[in-house]
């Protein structure tokens, strides 16, 4: 049996945090991927309509960062250059689909457009930005229940503070009080 000197006091072992730690950081995780956080790029955050898109930078090609930058001065052209190269090597890559279909909208071309959002819902069915933007054309088409339609995918996609749903939800509202 071991003695205890009379002038230390006993320390009683702290319980382990490790656990709690580990429960909130799976948590987290788990909300992040929930919520489209985990992996921006891959998911396809797309922002406003006069913006390409929330993708992150450091998971992006060369071609694909010089394509989003040309995007935000609005050189949707120049864009699509850059784009086509990042498709040619890498033809499935729907961000890049989704940016072709954007700057080919902005430019009013809206065959090209529609096939490119098209390619990159084949590619990820859940592409938020395709589905907003798919929509916004579907709206800049005339064709209401179409952009209806991209809503009510975006929904089942899009869980808790979702930008891509509320841009779409606030160009239909403003479409149906135009129309």
């Amino acid at each position: 049996m071991t003695r205890i000197p009379q002038n230390r006091t006993r320390v009683e072992p702290r319980p382990s945090f490790l656990p709690w730690m580990l429960a909130i950081a799976v948590a987290a995780l788990a909300l992040a991927i929930v919520t489209g956080q985990a992996n921006a790029a891959g998911s396809g955050s797309g922002g406003s309509d006069d913006s390409s898109s929330s993708y992150s930078s450091t998971a992006m090609s060369k071609s694909m960062r010089k394509a989003a930058a040309l995007i935000n001065t609005e050189d949707y052209t120049g864009a699509l250059s850059y784009l086509e190269t990042e498709i040619a090597a890498d033809p499935d890559n729907a961000d890049a689909w989704n940016l072709t279909g954007f700057a080919s909208r902005k430019l009013g071309d809206y065959t090209r457009s529609e096939a490119a959002y098209d390619r990159a819902l084949a590619i990820n069915p859940k592409h938020k930005g395709a589905l907003e933007y798919k929509g916004e054309l579907y709206l800049t088409l005339g064709n209401l229940e179409g952009a209806e339609q991209m809503l009510a995918r975006l929904s089942k996609s899009c869980y808790f503070n979702c930008a891509e749903k509320k841009q779409l939800t606030a160009a239909i509202e403003a479409y149906k009080q135009a129309n």
